[in-house]
């Protein structure tokens, strides 16, 4: 069981500065950068993300994990469209540092309910979850590292196709 401050800190301390260097390595909001172009073609058979793309779905991951299965609030999410995301990113990652913040306060607020609300816009099956017994505050933390980490391993590997124009090493 990871405590709620050391996920925190893995979240603001490893995988945010993780994920502002991939974007910056990308050139960031400046103009004609690679931050809005994905790996592969559109219409590809192995369709990836923009690294824009993928920092605006970790700031709906978090809060439809956070502000609304911890926290208790009522949010409203569009997972898919957030895969079609292109604004500035620089906000994006502003966001995020600001939501990853708040996931102690949103901790506290399911231990002051006693329950878990339903995270908003997931895939993943929360009913299956509550019948057997695994849908806890603990489960949902520990889910909310893997579910930045995974997305930072492929905004990592976006940066590092893009960067090297497709060649193989």
């Amino acid at each position: 069981m990871v405590s709620v401050d050391a996920a925190r800190r893995i979240l603001a301390d490893e995988l945010l500065p993780a994920i502002r260097a991939a974007v910056a390595d990308l050139g960031g909001d400046r103009p004609d950068t690679l931050v809005h172009s994905r790996p592969t073609d559109e219409g590809s058979e192995w369709p990836t993300n923009t690294a824009a793309a993928l920092v605006h779905h970790l700031c709906g991951v978090l809060t439809s994990w956070g502000a609304a299965c911890l926290g208790g609030e009522h949010i409203v999410r569009h997972r898919e469209a957030e895969f079609d995301f292109a604004g500035p990113v620089e906000p994006e990652l502003a966001r995020l540092g600001a939501l990853i913040d708040r996931l102690p306060a949103w901790a506290a607020a399911a231990a002051e309910r006693g329950d878990l609300a339903d995270p908003a816009g997931t895939t993943v099956d929360v009913d299956a979850a509550r019948r057997a017994g695994t849908f806890t505050p603990d489960w949902v933390v520990g889910h909310m590292l893997h579910e930045v980490a995974t997305p930072t391993g492929q905004l990592q590997l976006t940066r590092d196709v893009l960067l090297s124009g497709g060649r193989a090493r």
